[in-house]
């Protein structure tokens, strides 16, 4: 037994998701609790080949259909073919029960996305009947949902960032009303804001995000409200400054336990909250410049809907909408001008940012645990600006496309 302890602890440093099968590969302890082994431990693969035919657009570099990254002045419309497999996840997942009936559940969960098939981790966590600790779903997100898509962005307003944080999560006397509260670990990314001043630098963050979620839950599915609250610092002209972000979601999912088919939403909206949506992530549109000096939080909102539909148990397509909008109003210093010299051509005034999104697949399951999928993605970008730019005013709008055929085989094991 002790031997297959340690094999199952040095296998922990390997994992990815389950998608709800049960895995071959599990060990068990023999004493039970309630007719329930006391310690079970299992080892699950997601396997996928991703592939994707870029048709025109400015989309050929980027592993997934990211529309926040479309480059509205760039020219390329070349096509480009891509297969990787380094969407491939692991997880090794560990269920330990108390002498009092009470479960401890811990997982860690790694795919190859860090770059050239480099390992990255996803998830790590331990969970009790009401704590949560470690790094998971951040509580702000729905973690329930994801639209059954070959791609792996999704839409634009798609909340589903990854952080460590501390959870505590109870029902109002009734299992049908969840709530659930949360520290998060802060995210900053101010200094990638390349179109923004110089100027503005990324500062220590050493409060954490607050979210706060309640959940109604039915035999068909569940409604759910939530909001963060963030305190984002910053530095700009060597001045340490910060702003207050906060946000709030709604989303649910509507399903047919008999046909499968499913319904799933999510809207968003606030301020300074762009770090949590799935195509703006990571390219700092928290907090602009503004006019009168100080740095102020990013207005942004959207949605998206989708629908799954099971033609027979094995044969189903989906189809995603998506849109995305936020802007900086009364900027600055905003870089319109990526292909100029940027030390000398920017904007004062107000830019805004539309990302359109929209997804149709089939996909076919010819055994078990195996899918095949075949999806059209198509977005768009539009940039519009009006202001002053070197005391001469502007009012413009550019606008690019892409679209790409995303291709994949999955097996789960």
């Amino acid at each position: 037994m002790f031997r297959i302890f340690l094999i199952a602890s040095m296998l922990c440093f390997m994992a990815g998701p389950l998608l709800g099968q049960e895995r071959f590969l599990s060990v068990q302890s023999a004493d039970s609790l309630a007719g329930k082994p006391r310690f079970s431990s299992s080892l699950g693969v997601n396997m996928k080949l991703n592939g994707y035919l870029d048709l025109f657009g400015g989309l050929q570099d980027s592993e997934t259909f990211n529309v926040g990254s479309i480059n509205v002045f760039g020219h390329d419309d070349s096509k480009s073919l891509k297969v990787d497999m380094y969407q491939t996840q692991i997880k090794w997942a560990t269920d330990l029960m108390l002498p009092d009936g009470r479960m401890i559940q811990a997982l860690v969960e790694t795919d190859f996305w860090a770059g050239e098939g480099a390992l990255r981790l996803r998830r790590a966590f331990v969970e009790t009947t009401h704590w949560q600790v470690g790094q998971n779903w951040n509580n702000f997100g729905d973690e329930v949902l994801w639209p059954n898509i070959m791609e792996w962005e999704g839409p634009p307003s798609g909340v589903w960032q990854r952080t460590p944080h501390v959870k505590y999560k109870n029902t109002f006397r009734n299992p049908a009303l969840v709530y659930e509260l949360s520290l998060e670990a802060p995210i900053n990314e101010l200094d990638h804001f390349e179109e923004v001043q110089p100027f503005l630098e990324e500062a220590n963050q050493y409060i954490p995000d607050f979210t706060a979620a309640f959940k109604a839950r039915q035999s068909w599915g569940h409604i759910r409200l939530a909001s963060v609250w963030r305190s984002i610092r910053y530095r700009l002209d060597s001045e340490d400054g910060s702003f207050l972000g906060y946000g709030f979601s709604l989303s649910g999912i509507h399903r047919n336990d008999i046909s499968k088919n499913n319904f799933q939403f999510q809207l968003v909206g606030g301020q300074g909250i762009t770090a949590y949506m799935t195509s703006i992530t990571g390219q700092g549109y928290d907090g602009f410049p503004s006019e009168d000096g100080t740095v102020k939080a990013t207005p942004v909102f959207g949605g998206w809907t989708s629908y799954e539909y099971f033609f027979t148990p094995k044969f189903h397509a989906n189809m995603v909408l998506g849109y995305t909008r936020f802007f900086t109003k009364n900027s600055d210093r905003y870089f319109l001008f990526p292909e100029e010299d940027i030390s000398e051509l920017y904007l004062e005034g107000d830019v805004y940012h539309m990302h359109y999104y929209g997804i149709f697949n089939i996909m076919y399951e010819p055994y078990e645990r195996m899918t095949i999928g075949l999806e059209m993605d198509y977005g768009a970008k539009r940039l519009s600006a009006d202001g002053l730019v070197n005391g001469n005013f502007i009012d413009q709008s550019k606008t690019r496309d892409a679209m790409r055929i995303s291709f994949g085989f999955m097996f789960y094991y």
